[in-house]
């Protein structure tokens, strides 16, 4: 089962088509089930009462769409290998602040990272 659906999805954001959707969707369950512990697919999204909580796991998910769609990869080794660490022509140089696998957490964008973390869905203690 989904955890957004397209017009769940274009009311937080439209920045992907409906048919760049459905491959980003299931890779963002991917980075957030692993993220997660795999909490939503041991607990039921429907049936959660703390209806912030779904909302923000929606949210959570659109915001690791739009990162995906943004940086044009899925998989962190494809990120990583994409980024430039300095580049040269002539007089010009160019050298980033930080790669764009540094700014994620637990494979998670920020705004994903903030949104879980917020409800403790990314509690890493004793079960």
């Amino acid at each position: 089962m989904a955890y957004l659906t397209f017009d769940e999805y274009s009311s937080f954001s439209t920045t992907v088509t409906q048919e760049q959707f459905s491959a980003l969707e299931q890779q963002a369950e991917y980075a957030i089930d692993d993220a997660t512990h795999d909490y939503y697919q041991l607990n039921s999204l429907t049936d959660d009462r703390n209806q912030r909580r779904v909302h923000d796991f929606k949210r959570a998910v659109a915001e690791q769409i739009n990162y995906f769609a943004f940086v044009g990869s899925t998989k962190s080794y494809e990120q990583e290998s994409d980024d430039f660490k300095t580049v040269r022509i002539g007089r010009l140089e160019l050298d980033p602040n930080s790669s764009v696998v540094a700014t994620t957490k637990l494979g998670l964008c920020r705004e994903s990272y903030q949104l879980l973390g917020k409800h403790g869905l990314l509690f890493r203690g004793v079960s």
